[in-house]
């Protein structure tokens, strides 16, 4: 899925530049018939992928969805959810389930 996504970036640049198979293989020192493959869609790995997007002056990166805190305090949450979720479950087996005001508090107290 991303290696297509990658591809599909990749071919726009290529586009753009209008730039042929062969210049793109030399530039990267890769055959003309991996190129090819390459952008027929073919399996090929990251580090070819990498060495394409260099000679079409682009790079491959990852950018984080959220912030490591956001993250953190995402974890957080559902585990301190999930505690609580067990409290009302056993609870509520025992028909004695808490109101929402004790429900806040025991989320409160989990995190």
């Amino acid at each position: 899925m991303f290696k297509s996504l990658i591809l599909s970036e990749l071919k726009k640049q290529k586009e753009a530049l209008s730039i042929p198979y062969e210049a793109i293989a030399s530039r990267a020192g890769l055959g003309i018939a991996t190129v090819k493959r390459a952008f027929s869609g073919h399996d090929i790995s990251l580090d070819t992928l990498d060495k394409i997007a260099v000679a079409l002056g682009c790079e491959i990166a990852i950018k984080p969805k959220q912030s490591p805190k956001a993250l953190y305090q995402a974890q957080i949450e559902k585990k301190a959810q999930e505690i609580v979720n067990r409290v009302i479950h056993t609870s509520a087996l025992e028909n004695q389930v808490p109101s929402d005001e004790a429900m806040k508090k025991m989320l409160a107290q989990a995190k």
